[in-house]
């Protein structure tokens, strides 16, 4: 695993961010109500002042609660109990830092438009754009550079009117906003250390949780979460995904003979005799369980997929592993099971007309029912099966008579 600690970004682990989403959908009413008080505040404090300027305040104070109320509602629309692909989590975290850095364009708008000429109200104006820096500070979880960004946003133009001014107290007063501002920073700076140490620590764990201890790649947990996320997106895209199920031949009976120290052993050869054939960055391979091991191929046919199986099997044989089963000396070899199939797109009316739908358990199945042929027609050697062979057909509801009986 890359250790190497990288900027708290939309590009990081997927379960990561999906708990970053999480934590920001969940408390959005917060950062709400934090807001509107201090909106309201502002609105207030110049109405005392009456300030000839109240349409263009309440006008402002609209584009405030409008943004503020569509980050909200696009917030509770994110649902952590449901499966996103890592695309969607990005373009999801990509959205709500939009409508947060325009949330603080507003404020920042504030300090340029809306600048009173009373020392005292300037003085709470930029405590109150503080607030608004300290609200944006979750954002934080999704991209440091954003709230970078948002500190020069809001308090770049209010200083820059004090700085305008001229008179000795505006000029303090600006002097301490810019040391806010680096203060508010230097926080931001060490809250992303702190951030980037936990991010590291949950993607460490992570892969603990998804590597099998034995082989070092991953396990059946980690491939039935893959399958899903691949399966939505052949189904999106349109493209064929292969599945290789890979069964060790008679391993029951190697490990009674070789002992269980010898049988993980072969099992990790077996493993990286696999890994060395499925080589692209989207093939997935996985220990299945026992001495069974799975290739996931996204946007693979059926002919590629059954090439690769034989390489696979090939590989294995070549290793050489001795298998002494009675008084035959042997080798270890590999059955394999080859499936493939193009997911119907969603909401397919095609697939609904014809009552034809392909169900990822098919996909499945036929792999295993492949693989089992294999072994059963003498081992050693590749079976492969469509799972449309499968296809479940959905009854069509009886025509109803328009004839009276």
């Amino acid at each position: 695993m890359n250790k190497k600690k990288t900027n708290s970004s939309l590009y990081t682990s997927p379960m990561v961010l999906h708990g970053q989403i999480t934590f920001l959908s969940r408390h959005g009413s917060t950062w709400f109500w934090g807001n509107l008080f201090a909106a309201s505040l502002f609105i207030l404090l110049r109405w005392t002042e009456q300030d000839h300027n109240m349409p263009l305040l309440l006008v402002w104070f609209g584009a405030i609660l409008t943004m503020n109320v569509t980050r909200w509602l696009f917030g509770q629309g994110f649902l952590p109990s449901q499966h996103y692909s890592p695309e969607e989590l990005q373009a999801f975290g990509h959205r709500y830092l939009i409508y947060s850095t325009l949330i603080s364009a507003l404020w920042g708008v504030s300090g340029f438009i809306l600048f009173s000429q009373d020392t005292t109200i300037q003085a709470v104006h930029v405590l109150l754009l503080a607030g608004a820096i300290v609200a944006a500070m979750p954002v934080l979880a999704l991209s440091s550079f954003a709230l970078y960004v948002q500190i020069g946003a809001i308090l770049l133009p209010i200083t820059l009117n004090l700085l305008l001014l001229g008179e000795t107290a505006q000029q303090s007063l600006a002097l301490a906003t810019v040391l806010l501002g680096v203060l508010l920073a230097m926080a931001s700076r060490s809250i992303t250390s702190l951030l980037n140490d936990l991010h590291a620590v949950q993607i460490q764990v992570q892969e603990q949780a998804h590597t099998d201890p034995v082989t070092q790649i991953s396990n059946r947990r980690y491939f039935d979460s893959t399958f899903k996320t691949e399966w939505r997106r052949a189904a999106r895209e349109g493209k064929p995904l292969s599945l290789l199920m890979i069964d060790v031949d008679h391993f029951k009976r190697y490990n009674d003979r070789h002992g269980h120290q010898a049988g993980d052993q072969c099992l990790q050869i077996i493993a990286q005799c696999i890994k060395a054939v499925a080589r692209r960055a989207s093939d997935v391979v996985a220990r299945h369980g026992g001495e069974e091991f799975v290739i996931l191929l996204p946007d693979t046919h059926p002919e590629d997929a059954a090439l690769l199986a034989e390489r696979v099997r090939k590989s294995v044989e070549d290793q050489r592993v001795p298998h002494s089963d009675g008084a035959i000396p042997r080798i270890v070899t590999v059955s394999i099971g080859v499936s493939s199939c193009t997911p119907n797109p969603p909401h397919d009316p095609q697939a609904l007309h014809e009552a034809e739908v392909i169900y990822p358990a098919m996909l499945l199945n036929a792999a295993d029912r492949a693989l089992y042929r294999a072994k059963r027609n003498g081992r050693n050697q590749i079976a492969k099966e469509n799972c449309g062979e499968g296809m479940i057909q959905l009854a069509m509801p009886p025509a109803i008579s328009t004839h009276a009986a």
